[in-house]
């Protein structure tokens, strides 16, 4: 997945790419919460 590094990303592309990254840390944070919740709920 290399890009032309002279080729400059659209401002769609740019605002995906914001968007996906976003997602992604927010399933991250979504499941580090689940894991302690269900830590403590079922392992105390």
């Amino acid at each position: 997945m290399t890009r032309n590094p002279l080729q400059r990303r659209t401002p769609e592309e740019i605002r995906a790419g914001n968007l996906r990254l976003g997602l992604l840390m927010l399933a991250i944070a979504a499941a580090f919460f689940v894991g302690i919740f269900v830590k403590r709920s079922f392992f105390s």
